[in-house]
Order: structure tokens, then C-alpha cells, then sequence
């Protein structure tokens, strides 16, 4: 039996016909007809990766109700090729923020985007370990191989927008690359030290072009920067030379923040931004510094889609190729699950943070497992009953506190000999404090 809810809620990221035409211009095409189309395989891969056990082939029967063996999935799949995940979350990755319901998504009308990078480890199949070797640590090889995967998300909603998957040997900046004409128009992207550098900063601003998309990202202490302008809020207009392979190739205007504080524990920090935001009366120095730790929400969106839709540290996959769609899935499968929060959250009249991304993906996975069994058999009234309940058990169980002003200090993770590492955990409450810092 088909799982109306789930496919309603694709159905909203990229509609059937569209997912039809791009797996019929980018899958195998195959001699004899098959018994299950390429759509309907990518739509059981991600309603797999939502589901708490399982096989795929069980759960693409629970979707489609079309029973293949384990070993007819892994086939089918072992033919898909990586550029039709990438498409598919081309069309399927949206904004979800609105101005009116989510306002602290935005700034100044700019909707605040996150760019970052983060590591899968994968299994040591026989295909994986030839293919992908294994990166250099302190202590000698890693156990596993990695992927990397960049990803743009919409902060406050924790929406993915857009994201690329690929070998670790390929860096951050040049995945990176390709996803600067994805930004959204109107957009702020916030991104960390790596995304900092001149020749990031000035590739960004050229695949932009005219577009209203603007930046703001934290800077190294050793990248210099003439001062053109001092500006009244302390901060200054800046020229910085780009350049690309020790020749010069282009310089940029920006403004420049520094900023001083001390966090909930007591640690003083030092902030330096580069922003293409110039106007100092509208975009004041003090309000984009606090806004840059925004870019947090970036790393909760990465742990919920690590522990909460994956839970395993490892990739479940036996091939790279079969690895990179898995992240892909995962990826889209946090789309859905940003869906429903997002519209539970208005339903509720609250923020998109104030609930959990965990307790609203249980109970969703309550609600299709009820409607698998006896949906068939529900007249309108009782869905909406059941739709109810859902909704109440979301209030109940799914909407936290407000969020405190709150720190955990980091434990190294060295030397190894001392077990446990952590013995002492402890956290603080209270305002972080920032000044900014004349250039």
C-alpha cells in the first residue's frame, strides 16, 4: 500500500511528473520494462533513510507496494547514476522561511544562509577501500575512508537549499564553488574561517553577479587588507588583491568588523569579518557580529541529520558510487522532515527552532506507520482525526523551552590513555558580550 503522507510531502518538494522526466533523462534506460520504475526507487531510497530499521526493499514494498528481493534493490540501484541525486535536489531543496512567520530566519530583508562543510565515514567494503583511501591521521591511517559533503541550509528553519557530495580528496572551497549560484537571491551567506579567504569571497561575489546576494564570513588574522575608509560604527571599507596561483587576478571591496567578547563561560574571543554588506547606518557593526554566530545553526543541522535521520556512525553502502546517493537521500530526507517542522511550527504559531527536529520525526514516523495499516480503511473524518492527534502529540512532545544563552566547554580528545576524557561536564547560563573593535 502506497504511504499517502510521505508521497504528499515529495510531492510538495518536486512533483511526480518532474521526478519522472529527470530519472528518464539521467537513469539507465533498460531493454525489457521493469517492474519498478526509476522514480519510484529514488522515492524508497528516501523514505528509507526515515525509518528507524528496515531493509529498502521492505520499505520501497511499504511505499509502493511492489515486492523485489534485497539483492533486485542493490542492483537497481548500483545503476543510478550520481548526477541524478544532484538534479533532484536541484529542483527539491527550497526555501521554507517565510518573513511574516519566521522572522528570525532573516535579516534586514536578507535571508541568513548557512554554507559549511562536514565528513561521512564509510564502510571498509572491498569496492570502497580501492577506491577511496583512507586519510592520515596523527595516530597513522584512519579506520574508514571519508566523503565530504557542502551543503547551503536556510538558518532557523535548518532547510538544506543546496549541497554537493564527493570524495574527501576534493576540498570544501571547490565543492564550495559550484554551490555560489545556488544561493538564493536576497540571500546573506554566513560562513566560517575556511570560507574566509579572498579567492572564496571574490569567486562567490562573481558567480553572483548583479543578484542581491551578499556575505558575511569570518577572517584569519594573517590575510591582509588596505584600509580605504574608516566608517563611524568602527568599522572600515577594505581592498584586499586576490589572488590565484601566485599571480594576482582581481581585487574587492569589502567591510571589515572586528569585534571582541567574552562568551557564557568566561573565555574572551576575538572576531574578524569581512562583509559585502558596506552601509554601516543600515547594517550597523555590532548587529552583524552577533549575527555571524547564527552560523551555528548549521552544525545542529548537521547533527540532526548525523544522529537523528542517520544514527549509525557509518554509511550503511558498499560502493562509492552507492555511498554518494545514500548522503544525497539523507540529505533530501531532511527536506521532508524540514517540511513538516516548519509547517507544524506554524500550525503552532512558534519559531521553527522551538521544536524538535527529533521528537517531530517520531512522531511522523508513528503517523505513516499507523496509516500503513489502516488507512485503507479511514473515512475523511477519522484522517483528520488522526491528523489531529498527531498535531497534539507535536504539541505535547516536539515544542522545547526557548533557547538559553548556554556553553559547554570542549574536552581534547587527547591523550588517548585517559579514560574517560570527559569527567567533569559542566555548563554555563547567561549573555554573551560583544564590542566592537575600531579597525
Amino acid at each position: 500500500m502506497q504511504d499517502a503522507q510521505f508521497l504528499s510531502v515529495l510531492e510538495q518538494m518536486i512533483p511526480a511528473q518532474q521526478l519522472k522526466a529527470i530519472c528518464k533523462r539521467y537513469a539507465p534506460r533498460p531493454r525489457t520494462a521493469r517492474k519498478l520504475a526509476s522514480e519510484a526507487l529514488v522515492s524508497s531510497l528516501i523514505f528509507h533513510q526515515l525509518q528507524p530499521g528496515g531493509t529498502l526493499a521492505e520499505h520501497g514494498a511499504q511505499l509502493h507496494g511492489i515486492r523485489m528481493s534485497d539483492s533486485a534493490f542493490s542492483q537497481r540501484r548500483q545503476l543510478l547514476a550520481v548526477e541524478l541525486f544532484d538534479q533532484i535536489m536541484r529542483v527539491a531543496l527550497q526555501p521554507l522561511a517565510d518573513p511574516a512567520r519566521q522572522p528570525q530566519s532573516f535579516y534586514e530583508g536578507y535571508r541568513l544562509v548557512g554554507v559549511d562543510g562536514t565528513q561521512w565515514s564509510v564502510g571498509n567494503a572491498p569496492a570502497i577501500v580501492t577506491a577511496l583511501p583512507k586519510a592520515a591521521s596523527r595516530r597513522l591511517r584512519a579506520a574508514f575512508a571519508k566523503l565530504r559533503l557542502v551543503s547551503l541550509v536556510e538558518l532557523g528553519t535548518h532547510a538544506p537549499l543546496a549541497a554537493l557530495t564527493a570524495p574527501v580528496k576534493e576540498s570544501e572551497q571547490a565543492l564550495a564553488r559550484k554551490l555560489w549560484g545556488k544561493v538564493p537571491d536576497g540571500s546573506l551567506l554566513i560562513g566560517d574561517r575556511l570560507f574566509g579567504t579572498p579567492y572564496t569571497v571574490w569567486g562567490a561575489v562573481n558567480a553572483w553577479g548583479d543578484r542581491d546576494v551578499q556575505a558575511l564570513v569570518r577572517v584569519r588574522d594573517n590575510i591582509n587588507a588596505e584600509v580605504v575608509q574608516r566608517l563611524p560604527d568602527g568599522s572600515a571599507l577594505v581592498e584586499v588583491v586576490v589572488h590565484e596561483e601566485g599571480r594576482k587576478v582581481g581585487k574587492l571591496q569589502l567591510r571589515e568588523i572586528r569585534a571582541q567578547g567574552m562568551g557564557v563561560n568566561g573565555k574572551r574571543f576575538k572576531l574578524r569579518l569581512w562583509t559585502t554588506l558596506l552601509d554601516p547606518m543600515r547594517y550597523p557593526a555590532e548587529t552583524l557580529a552577533r549575527h555571524y554566530a547564527e552560523r551555528w545553526e548549521h552544525e545542529l543541522y548537521y547533527r540532526e541529520l548525523k544522529l537523528d535521520v542517520r544514527n549509525a556512525p557509518i554509511l550503511a553502502s558498499h560502493t562509492v558510487e552507492t555511498a554518494l546517493q545514500e548522503v544525497s537521500a539523507l540529505v533530501l530526507a531532511s527536506a521532508a522532515l524540514a517540511r513538516l517542522r516548519v509547517s507544524a511550527a506554524d500550525q503552532l504559531e512558534l519559531p521553527a527552532s522551538r521544536m524538535s527536529f527529533f521528537k517531530v520525526m517520531l512522531a511522523t514516523q508513528q503517523l505513516w506507520s499507523t496509516l500503513e495499516f489502516i488507512g485503507a480503511v479511514l473515512t475523511q473524518a477519522q484522517r483528520t482525526q488522526i491528523w489531529e492527534k498527531y498535531m497534539d502529540t507535536v504539541r505535547h512532545t516536539a515544542v522545547l523551552r526557548e533557547r538559553r544563552e548556554r556553553s559547554c566547554p570542549r574536552v581534547l580528545h587527547q591523550p588517548v590513555k585517559s579514560w574517560p576524557r570527559k569527567t567533569n561536564p559542566r555548563s554555563r547560563t547567561g549573555q554573551v558580550e560583544i564590542k566592537v573593535v575600531r579597525v
